[in-house]
């Protein structure tokens, strides 16, 4: 099909890379409007999904046939077909070629939060890069939101988290003076989805590419996302790199505050970390929190340890866990089921007094609805 036809270009070619397993081609027509996506990615981070897409089917096209097959993104349509030389050809593009902001006033993106009148504000309009220039001391700071009630809400709590994981990189100073920001990216909830992943996935390459030095901050639910962004970057290490232009991201640093969701544990989030070669500073485990997946652990550990010292026997603590599990499954459930299945955990045989006196949990029960169910979380884990 495209042999010898003067209608397509090559918008990626094989062997520009030793990772570039097929050559990527457009319409001739179409290529002045590829090849400007391609260098000016940086500065816009749906660009730059849609530059990694592109170096995806260069790199893992799959097989070949004759069908137009449809690759999709975030508010966009790559159609392309794989011919019989096992290249590709992209027909079209369907998006709108500005990518222009959401206009939701909580739609999930990139925000700048300012610090003005003694108040941090969250800006009312989307971005669509971090200001890398912008530093306290050596780095820009950055904060992945976990569950709050508005980007306001997060923008306002979340230098909280910044100051106190960073507190040895900061001066007071950058804390308190007027004109100062920091880049949030802000979720509206969806905090597993693929969308939202590649958003942050974008970021992070946007950072690499432009050698930038970003200290983050990774809140709650948020942790899911970021760990989903390191997969993408770490699965798929060529592509990472083309797009990254061959910087490392070692100059990208993690701090992960009051983590929540799956693949959250501490070491899960050591290694993944590892593994797409950013460097992370610490984890701080809000352990009143029982969506995290260490501080449940701790729970499921206490309670198996009361249970045998009041002579409860295994099948009955094995009982009393999967009831625990189950209601924690119900997050919206009244706070008064939690607390009478919190006690079923621990001794649903010794009775209230029993619980008052033994056992961390049993004692802070209030403490752990609070953060499990409540606002806790929003909060630095003290």
């Amino acid at each position: 099909m495209r042999a010898g036809s003067t209608a397509w270009k090559a918008i990626v070619e094989q062997g520009e890379n030793l990772n570039i397993n097929r050559s990527v081609y457009v319409f001739k027509q179409h290529y002045p409007i590829w090849d400007l996506l391609k260098r000016e990615h940086i500065g816009n981070y749906y660009k730059t999904s849609l530059v990694r897409a592109v170096y995806s089917l260069a790199v893992t096209p799959g097989g070949r046939d004759n069908s137009v097959r449809a690759l999709n993104l975030d508010g966009a349509q790559i159609n392309y077909q794989i011919d019989g030389d096992g290249d590709v050809l992209i027909y079209g593009l369907n998006i709108d070629s500005t990518i222009s902001a959401p206009v939701e006033d909580q739609a999930t993106g990139l925000y700048r939060v300012n610090r003005k009148d003694d108040e941090w504000k969250t800006d009312s309009y989307w971005q669509t890069s971090m200001d890398h220039g912008h530093r306290w001391n050596s780095a820009h700071y950055a904060a992945v939101s976990g569950k709050f009630g508005s980007k306001e809400e997060a923008g306002r709590l979340l230098i909280t988290h910044i100051a106190n994981a960073y507190n040895g990189a900061l001066n007071p100073h950058d804390l308190t003076s007027d004109e100062k920001h920091y880049s949030l990216f802000w979720q509206n909830g969806q905090y597993q989805t693929k969308h939202n992943a590649r958003a942050l996935t974008a970021l992070i390459q946007q950072a690499q590419a432009n050698n930038a030095r970003i200290h983050w901050l990774v809140h709650g639910e948020g942790a899911g996302t970021f760990v989903q962004a390191l997969q993408n970057l770490a699965k798929r290490p060529a592509i990472s790199a083309l797009v990254a232009e061959g910087n490392e991201l070692s100059h990208q640093s993690v701090f992960f505050s009051n983590p929540r969701g799956g693949n959250t544990r501490e070491e899960d989030l050591k290694k993944y970390c590892e593994a797409a070669g950013i460097h992370l500073v610490g984890v701080r485990t809000n352990m009143f929190d029982l969506r995290n997946p260490d501080a449940l652990q701790n729970v499921r550990t206490e309670a198996i340890l009361l249970l045998g010292k009041y002579g409860v026997g295994g099948g009955a603590t094995a009982a009393g866990w999967d009831d625990f599990q189950q209601a924690l499954g119900h997050w919206e459930a009244a706070r008064t089921t939690l607390a009478i299945i919190g006690f079923s955990l621990a001794g649903y045989v010794l009775g209230k007094d029993a619980l008052s006196k033994n056992g961390g949990y049993a004692r802070n029960l209030p403490k752990a609805i609070s953060n499990t169910v409540g606002n806790g979380n929003k909060y630095w884990a003290a």
